[in-house]
């Protein structure tokens, strides 16, 4: 078996630049902004489905990239006596 290695990067940091997260987010969030738009009624399970997958995708891009700025901008806490 392999050894595992640690990593500087966190599991829930989904790229590894904040701007290419914040790009991606805006791509996946505008897919399922214009897939809920063409919705047609009674269409079936897939249409929501991927629209809600797409969305959620792109609201979890920015949510990671965000953190990895406030992340960035927060000062390390300083070890007390």
């Amino acid at each position: 078996m392999a050894p595992v290695e640690a990593t500087t990067k966190p599991w829930w940091q989904l790229t590894r630049t904040p701007a290419f997260g914040f790009v991606l987010g805006g791509l996946w969030l505008l897919l399922g902004v214009l897939r809920w738009a063409w919705l047609e009624p009674g269409g079936g399970w897939i249409a929501p489905t991927a629209a809600t997958v797409f969305t959620l995708s792109g609201l979890a891009y920015l949510a990671s990239s965000t953190a990895v700025v406030l992340r960035r901008r927060t000062p390390a806490a300083e070890p007390h006596d």
